[in-house]
């Protein structure tokens, strides 16, 4: 897939230098922590964001890059749980343009008041749908 179509099919916002940056800043904590699993995996998001940036900002197109498929396969696996999370909320128009980790209660918090959620609704949707309690 070429990292337009990702960018156009995965992120309503497109991917701006901020989110780039914060995929740095998470690789740094592995680092730091020297959790070699997290700082592959956190390399690989901050390549996918690289190259999302670059095609935002500067339409540098081309192939998702190799070293990051397992990040974008990641991301768009994200799509059910959200539409489930959109769902449970009452949005009734899923936008597949955002997928955030879910399994950290503050993001699912944050996305969700973008749409003007209450937190305990989002609280409520978090541990219904990710917690499954």
């Amino acid at each position: 897939m070429k990292i337009s179509e990702y960018v156009h099919k995965y992120s309503h916002k497109g991917l701006p230098f901020s989110w780039v940056y914060g995929e740095f800043k998470e690789l740094i904590v592995e680092v730091i922590k020297w959790n070699k699993k997290g700082m592959a995996e956190e390399w690989q998001d901050f390549l996918l964001g690289l190259q999302g940036w670059l095609w935002n900002d500067f339409k540098i197109d081309g192939e998702v890059w190799s070293a990051c498929k397992n990040s974008a396969k990641k991301f768009a696996d994200r799509e059910v749980v959200w539409q489930k999370i959109y769902s449970y909320v009452g949005l009734k128009d899923f936008n597949p343009g955002f997928m955030g980790n879910y399994n950290r209660v503050e993001k699912v918090v944050n996305h969700l008041a973008e749409f003007g959620i209450k937190k305990q609704k989002a609280e409520e949707a978090y541990q219904k749908i990710i917690l499954k309690k």
